[in-house]
């Protein structure tokens, strides 16, 4: 797929942030009330952990939470969408959909947790008619 960003090398920048110290976790647990309701009720599960909150299960020394806190929310944006634009894709159908249906668009995903609200972009990219190839 073309036009795809992963953020997975700035996520690890950052936890290695917060875990040094540099970065307060209140900096990185601040999920907005709507992304959260969103991740609550229509986000995907993933079998990753909330690097978070894995971070004080190490430093507490307890067992790992194995629940299926961390979850995967899509926005969608551009001017192509019109009223949809900003709104939470609920599937890969829909986004599929919407793909077929208008010129261009980016999609991004963002990972929130339940617990502790990490929230973080996982991914970015461009979707549309004009970006197929």
């Amino acid at each position: 797929m073309r036009g795809v960003i992963d953020y997975r090398i700035a996520r690890r920048a950052l936890v290695r942030q917060v875990t040094r110290g540099v970065v307060p976790v209140t900096d990185v647990c601040d999920a907005h009330p709507e992304l959260l309701r969103a991740a609550r009720n229509v986000g995907q599960a993933t079998a990753r952990t909330c690097p978070i909150c894995r971070l004080a299960d190490d430093r507490a020394d307890v067992a790992l939470d194995e629940a299926d806190t961390l979850r995967l929310v899509t926005y969608v944006f551009g001017d192509d969408l019109r009223r949809l634009s900003g709104h939470v894709v609920w599937t890969r159908e829909e986004l599929d959909d919407l793909a077929s249906r208008h010129r261009s668009f980016t999609a991004y995903v963002i990972e929130c947790c339940l617990v502790c609200g990490w929230n973080h972009l996982v991914e970015s990219c461009l979707l549309g008619r004009a970006h197929i190839g």
